[in-house]
């Protein structure tokens, strides 16, 4: 199967303990997660209201029916298609957008889901099936939730399969199982995302006095336009929020 590995190959495991493995710091890891995602739904909610996408269906409607008036030989000033094409464009972009933007069944639907990490080892590969029944949802309402959730980077997977035992026969040899599930949250988050989920995870691990000296109370801070400096900051801590190999 294209881009799936046996469940005992390496590449089918690509987890990684969360911070030190304690219950405490994986906790942290799960709150600052779904706050962050909570905050950047609610943030594209308020950016583009209901009113404003709906403005935007019907305007791009009016558009292509201009466009298709040109095409069939209608007169229009010069560089009116051209205008147009382009306004159509920026409406596809932001209509786009919000059809990839998280819903709140999709914040549930993580929060199902981290429930399950293994903290110790950060093992996670629940069933499409057993993530629905944690969030009480349908199926498919996963399977959507999980690509935005992906796509916005709060998690990632890598497809798994095992043998059928089918060997020799005119049958399939392997099928699908569930997929492995990972944080790489600093590879795949947008910038201002990131920053807010190091922000969160930051402010928790003080609570539990987890944070080192480079980001404690009165030190001095790491640039915003360079979080990174931050992230190997916990990480050498040992409270990793991304795979082994970020």
């Amino acid at each position: 199967m294209r881009n799936s590995y046996d469940v005992d190959d390496a590449r089918a495991k690509p987890w990684a303990p969360i911070g030190k493995g304690t219950v405490g710091e994986g906790l942290a890891h799960r709150e600052a997660l779904l706050q962050a995602a909570e905050e950047h739904r609610l943030q594209h909610w308020r950016e583009n209201p209901r009113a404003k996408i709906r403005e935007a269906r019907i305007r791009r409607d009016e558009v292509a029916a201009e466009l298709a008036r040109i095409d069939a030989g209608i007169a229009a000033p010069p560089g009116q298609a051209a205008a147009l094409r382009m306004e159509r464009s920026k409406l596809e972009q932001l209509l786009d957008a919000d059809r990839e933007a998280l819903r709140r069944i999709d914040v549930t639907i993580l929060g199902a889901l981290i429930k399950r990490v293994e903290f110790r080892t950060g093992k996670l590969f629940p069933a499409i099936d057993t993530i629905a029944a944690d969030a009480g949802c349908h199926r498919n309402s996963v399977v959507g939730a999980l690509q935005r959730l992906r796509k916005h980077g709060f998690i990632a997977w890598v497809r798994r399969s095992i043998a059928t035992g089918n060997e020799g026969a005119f049958a399939p040899q392997r099928e699908q199982t569930s997929n492995a599930y990972f944080f790489d949250h600093r590879r795949q988050m947008a910038r201002r995302t990131w920053q807010r989920f190091v922000q969160l995870l930051t402010a928790k691990l003080r609570r539990l006095g987890k944070v080192p000296p480079t980001v404690a109370p009165g030190a001095p801070t790491v640039p915003a336009a360079d979080p990174h400096g931050l992230y190997e900051a916990l990480a050498a801590l040992g409270v990793s929020v991304a795979n082994a190999s970020t």
